[in-house]
This record gives structure tokens, C-alpha cells and sequence, in this order.
């Protein structure tokens, strides 16, 4: 009987043991998350839309995210007010694209154990926390990400054994990724180049040239997929006119991204928290971004001194894909560069793409030279690997640590927390939904009053009332008062206005205004007793039971338009002495 032992794979276990290890650092940056800016959007029209084609198939800032909102709608549109669906979601993306990426890099370059060291920097690096923690962000990168290494992984495969099988699974999954994102036309050049410049590396030019060529069947799907896209992407986005940045604005941003972002946090950096604001990665300081840089530098001249030209192929393919994410930053986002230039949700995509380079220009052969080899022995490998693997992985979650609580969005989970607890202790008084703070959402809409219902926590908003006010940017309740009214009409009888009665009275005209804010209308009266107060504006009627005395009374008529009349039900008549309509705002608010 023979006996069979298993070939041991340390490269498998440690690699197995890394993404352990960045699941569990992950979840407890992740689980401490909330929900922020375009969650809100997704989850209040999954919810609103259904699932439907308008909700499906819609522009998003000039996005086309149709799996994107799939997921809204099957995990959104009910989540609650508790992330945790939503963190779950986050989780299982990046454990899948990690393992995903460890498979690639054993099918490309084998078990060498080398590779964990450049693999344990995509599990690590703080470059990839801003979309670990943030949904909507995370709904696009991960994806594209999952979508990108299982095309590349079936394409090697297909390629290798000739199998339309596998060229099929590539195709299906790069066209998922360009269901969750239209930046996912990316991957098709980025599978050309992996398979040039990595997959065939040790072959001569022009035998590179005859294999693609015997090998374009198989990525022809792909290059359909991306003919059929564009059309269909151009047909449902109006994408907006951005004005190109200067060129030194450009070269400024650019500059940025690479050498106070990018290659920091490749390296474990930004080793400080300051600078952090909600998505954009600290600022590193020029001593500390002239470290990271010579770093990388002196890992570009060791690979090159040690693989040649094999080591230029592996950076070639990391520059290429760099400078196309570069590029649509400053093409999409030019006139935001100041802002976004080190924001690393524009990069997170590149990081798969980073290590393969990485680890292809320390492939293959050394080139020929005792000089190499002695250096090779000398350092000891095994040793100096492990050195360099655990003080990236201790830089790094050092520098997740100090940009972990900006990350999590803490703002916005104490604005929607607050909001609840002081409309439930206030339940007489009539609060309108008005904007959400920046901080929480820069877009109008979804209001205050639909973004809590987005996340279960349905309250009545914008119902007529003699107390009305409204939430300011800290979620306190402050009277309102009526900025630029559109209307201010005074009645004709001295003393006493417009003496309504039973019969409706015209009191004025309410102008056609923005529908995505708000408009108050606000009515002085005086009534010796109990009456109904009736307000019609145009085709819309509203009614408020008045207590005896003066006081006002407060009707939202947002994107309503018309004449406005008012009549009473009442024993005897009501003055008013003026109406009002105008922009609410909260008095003494932030």
C-alpha cells in the first residue's frame, strides 16, 4: 500500500490566516459604521420605487448602478435603523475579493511565499477603509472588484487550456461588474494587459503578439460587451459638463493623489489622523510623504536591479492602470480635485491590479550575475520577508486606528438618533421636513422626513399646526421663521384683516416655486372661540382646528401653486391679518 502525503502549502495557510485576520480588524471598523450621503438616496427610493425599471435603470450622478440597487432593494428598502445588514453586506464583498485575489495570484505566479507580503498590503492598507465602511461606496469598488479577478481568473484559465467554458464564466462576470458600475469597462484593458505583460511575460514579443491573436476569440465577448454598454450607459446618463482642471491644477492633483495618498497608504501609511475628513485619506506632510516615496522607489530599483526587464513589465502594468484612474478623476471630478485629489474611493479599484504588478516585477528568473544572487542569499529572505510583512501590517492598523472614528460616520448616525428622540418628546408640536446638514447629505433630497423613514423610523412631518418648527443642524427643534416669502399679503379691514367666514375669501396668489424646497405658509388670526381654519391653494385644501385667542397657523404648501383662499368653520367670524409664504428656517439653528 502506498501512502500519499499532502503537499504542504504554507503560502495557502498564512494567506488564509491574512484574510482571517483583515475580516476580523474589518468588522470591528466596519460593524461601528453607519449609514451616509447616498445610502439615504438608494435606500428612501428602493423603498419609494420598488422594484421597478425606474428604480432599476436611472441616473445617479451620472452613474448607471442597476446592481446596485438590486441590493438596496433586497437588503435596503427594510433595513432599520441598525447597519448591520448593510455591514454584513461590506464584509462578505471584501472576503470574497480577497480570496479571489489570493487565487489569482497562486495561478499566476505560483506558491512562492513571497507574494503575501504584497497580498497582506491589500488587506491592510487604510486605502481600503473608506469604502469598507461607507455602502454606497462599497456597492460600487467591491463589485468591480469581485467582478475584475474572476474574469481574470477564468480569461488565464480559458487561455491556458483552451476552454470556452471558462471564457464564458470571464465574460459573465465582467459583465456583473458593469452592472454595478460603468467604471467597470476598466477591467477589460486591465485583463489584456495582465495577460500580455504577466500571464505571457517570459515570452518573446512577437510570439506575445501571435498568442493574442490566437487567443482573441476569447476575449472578444468582452469587447462586445463594452460596444454594447457605451450606448446603452450614454442612453440613460446625462453625464454633466465638468470643466477640465488647468494644468497646474492638474499636475497639483495628481501629484497628490499619488504621493500624499496613494503611496503612503500602500506602504501602511498615512501614520496620523490629521487632515482625515469624512472620506479624504490624512495628510501625510512632506516628510513623511518623502519617506513612503523612497520606499517605493527603492522597491522599483531593487526589482529592476534583480528581474529587469521583467521587473519594468510588472510596473508598466501598475503605472498604466494608476494613470487611467487618474485620469477619470480629473475628467469626472476636475472641478472637486481640491477636494477629492486624496480621496482613496477613486483608487480602491487599482489595488488588485498593484499587487499583481508587484509581485509580477519580483517574478521569474534573476538575471544573470553572482553579484544578485549573493545579495539574495545574504538577506536573508524568509527572515526579511517576515520583518517587512509585520511592520507593514502593524503600520497599517496604526494608521486605521487614527482614521477609523472619521470613517465611521458618527455625525450622521447622531443626527438621525437625536431627530427621533426629540420629535417622539415633542408629539403636539407640527415639525417640517426640511434638508438634511451637509454632513449627513449634501443632496436636497430625500428630506429630513423621508430620510428617517429610509431607515425605518417613520414620524409625521409637515402637517399643519399652530406650534410648527423645525430640525436644525444638530436635530434640535427651533421655531421657524420665513426666509424670501414669495407672498405677504395684509386684509383690508382695520383691526381685523380678512373677517373669514363660512363663505372663502381670496387672500392672494402663491408664485410657482423650486419643488425641492420647502414653502411654509404662515396665517396671523384672532377668534373668539373653537374654529376650523380652511386653506386652499389651487387645487390642494388643508384644515387646522384654531384654539381660542391670537396666535398663527402654519400649513407646508411645498411645490404647491395657485390662488390661495381661506374660509372658517366657526359660529362667529375669524380674523387674519396676514399670510405669509416663505422659506422656513430654523431660528437660532446651526
Amino acid at each position: 500500500m502506498v501512502t500519499v502525503r499532502a503537499r504542504r502549502d504554507p503560502m495557502l495557510g498564512v494567506g488564509v490566516a491574512l484574510i482571517l485576520g483583515q475580516t476580523v480588524l474589518r468588522a470591528v471598523v466596519v460593524l461601528g459604521s453607519y449609514y451616509w450621503q447616498d445610502d439615504f438616496i438608494h435606500m428612501e427610493a428602493a423603498g419609494r420605487l420598488g422594484l421597478s425599471r425606474e428604480y432599476l435603470v436611472r441616473d445617479h450622478n451620472g452613474h448607471l448602478e442597476m446592481g446596485t440597487n438590486l441590493v438596496y432593494w433586497l437588503i435596503g428598502r427594510d433595513a432599520g435603523p441598525s447597519f448591520l445588514p448593510a455591514a454584513l453586506c461590506l464584509l462578505g464583498m471584501q472576503l470574497v475579493a480577497s480570496c479571489l485575489l489570493l487565487a489569482v495570484l497562486r495561478q499566476l505566479f505560483g506558491r512562492s511565499p513571497w507574494l503575501l507580503l504584497p497580498f497582506a498590503c491589500y488587506l491592510f492598507t487604510p486605502l481600503g477603509l473608506p469604502v469598507a465602511t461607507w455602502w454606497a461606496a462599497g456597492m460600487q469598488a467591491m463589485p468591480m472588484q469581485i467582478a475584475m479577478l474572476t474574469a481574470l481568473l477564468a480569461l488565464v484559465r480559458a487561455l491556458r487550456t483552451r476552454s470556452w467554458r471558462w471564457a464564458a464564466l470571464s465574460a459573465c462576470c465582467f459583465a456583473a461588474g458593469l452592472l454595478f458600475w460603468e467604471k467597470a469597462v476598466l477591467v477589460l484593458p486591465a485583463l489584456v494587459a495582465v495577460v500580455v505583460l504577466v500571464e505571457w511575460a517570459g515570452e518573446p514579443w512577437d510570439r506575445r503578439l501571435r498568442l493574442l491573436r490566437a487567443g482573441w476569440p476569447y476575449v472578444l465577448p468582452h469587447v462586445l460587451l463594452v460596444a454594447a454598454y457605451i450606448p446603452f450607459y450614454r442612453s440613460i446618463v446625462e453625464s454633466p459638463v465638468v470643466p477640465l482642471p488647468d494644468a497646474g491644477t492638474a499636475l497639483t492633483g495628481a501629484g497628490d493623489t499619488v504621493l500624499r495618498m496613494l503611496l503612503p497608504g500602500l506602504v501602511g501609511g498615512p501614520w496620523t489622523g490629521e487632515g482625515a475628513e469624512s472620506t479624504v485619506f490624512s495628510d501625510v506632510g512632506a516628510g513623511r510623504a518623502a519617506l513612503a516615496a523612497g520606499l517605493v522607489v527603492a522597491v522599483v530599483a531593487t526589482s529592476v536591479w534583480l528581474r529587469g526587464s521583467r521587473a519594468v513589465q510588472g510596473w508598466v502594468l501598475v503605472v498604466g492602470y494608476v494613470a487611467a484612474d487618474i485620469g477619470l478623476l480629473l475628467l469626472g471630478r476636475g472641478d472637486y480635485l481640491q477636494i477629492v485629489a486624496r480621496d482613496p474611493r477613486y483608487v480602491t479599484d487599482a489595488l488588485p491590479i498593484i499587487v499583481i504588478g508587484v509581485c509580477a516585477a519580483f517574478s521569474g528568473p534573476l538575471l544573470d550575475g553572482r553579484a544578485r544572487r549573493r545579495a539574495v542569499r545574504a538577506v536573508g529572505v524568509r527572515a526579511a520577508g517576515a520583518t517587512a510583512g509585520v511592520l507593514l501590517i502593524a503600520g497599517s492598523g496604526v494608521s486605521s486606528a487614527l482614521v477609523a472614528g472619521e470613517l465611521q460616520h458618527p455625525e450622521s448616525k447622531a443626527y438621525v438618533q437625536a431627530a427621533v428622540r426629540v420629535i417622539d418628546e415633542n408629539p403636539d408640536v407640527s415639525v417640517v421636513s426640511g434638508s438634511a446638514p451637509g454632513e449627513v447629505l449634501l443632496a436636497r433630497y430625500p428630506d429630513v422626513g423621508r430620510l428617517l423613514d429610509a431607515v425605518g423610523q417613520d414620524r409625521r412631518f409637515d402637517e399643519p399646526g399652530t406650534d410648527m418648527r423645525m430640525l436644525d443642524g444638530l436635530a434640535f427643534l427651533r421655531p421657524i421663521a420665513l426666509l424670501e416669502p414669495t407672498l405677504r399679503a395684509f386684509g383690508p379691514v382695520a383691526g381685523c384683516g380678512w373677517a373669514l367666514t363660512a363663505a372663502e375669501q381670496r387672500l392672494g396668489v402663491v408664485p410657482e416655486a423650486d419643488g425641492r424646497i420647502s414653502q411654509v405658509l404662515r396665517i396671523g388670526y384672532a377668534t373668539a372661540q373653537e374654529a376650523t381654519l380652511h386653506v386652499v391653494v389651487g387645487d390642494d385644501e388643508q384644515e387646522l382646528a384654531l384654539p381660542p385667542g391670537m396666535g398663527s397657523a402654519y400649513f407646508v404648501v411645498t411645490a404647491q401653486q395657485g390662488p390661495l383662499g381661506a374660509r372658517v368653520t366657526s359660529p362667529g367670524p375669524v380674523c387674519v391679518q396676514e399670510a405669509v409664504v416663505g422659506r422656513p428656517w430654523p431660528l437660532g439653528g446651526s
